[in-house]
């Protein structure tokens, strides 16, 4: 039987040349959409932002579709990283579950979730997009019900996985689209801690609840 050779994986000069331009590219694509919306963003003003010429930029991403799919996925990471960041001084548990609404706001105060938002909201109303954006969107949400399966399990209710589910799904979709009404509509978030406190009351009910149900169970 024969071994099939791994990929080779580019290494060397030219694959940090190409690392630095996709950097460049990305940070300016974000920028683009962040300040001037997903209309306005062209392959050509992403080139000029990024000071890249637009040959080298068209190598990685063909067509606008190409790119704007690449940015959906890194600001997605950046959203991912930025929630992990900020819990990471809890342990897996309670305190992690409850201060998850604080990390999912911060998430979306970054100029990437506002990227995001744009490319989102575009998926509508460009064919083109429509067309291959349900493959990213299928890819995120089986990688958010991952997680929230893993809290479900950390809090040790794995038997009560929907409704934690259904809770973080909550969280996630009010704090969008809090952020989206001050992105797109120009609305201050004034409501903004006001409906972080909120979420976090419920989630402190799951808790408290977990906490009632364990003493029942030791008596």
């Amino acid at each position: 039987m024969t071994t099939a050779k791994k990929p080779r994986v580019p290494r060397g000069p030219n694959a940090e040349r190409r690392a630095a331009t996709r950097a460049k590219i990305m940070d300016a694509t974000v920028r683009c959409l962040a300040e001037y919306g997903y209309a306005a963003t062209s392959t050509p003003l992403v080139a000029k932002i990024a000071k890249v010429s637009r040959g080298s930029l068209l190598h990685q991403f063909p067509t606008k579709i190409d790119l704007m799919l690449a940015v959906a996925e890194h600001a997605s990471r950046v959203r991912g990283a930025t929630v992990r960041e900020n819990l990471s001084p809890y342990p897996e548990g309670p305190d992690r579950f409850l201060h998850g609404v604080d990390a999912v706001w911060a998430s979306l105060q970054r100029v990437e979730a506002i990227a995001l938002m744009e490319v989102t909201v575009a998926a509508r109303s460009d064919k083109e997009l429509a067309a291959r954006y349900p493959e990213f969107a299928v890819d995120l949400d089986a990688l958010l019900h991952r997680a929230r399966v893993r809290m479900a399990e950390n809090l040790g209710i794995p038997e009560r996985q929907e409704e934690i589910e259904t809770l973080a799904h909550l969280t996630r979709v009010a704090l969008e689209g809090l952020a989206m009404s001050s992105v797109f509509i120009g609305r201050q978030t004034d409501d903004a801690a006001r409906v972080v406190a909120l979420l976090k009351r419920m989630r402190q009910q799951v808790i408290d609840g977990l906490v009632a149900e364990a003493a029942k169970a030791n008596l």
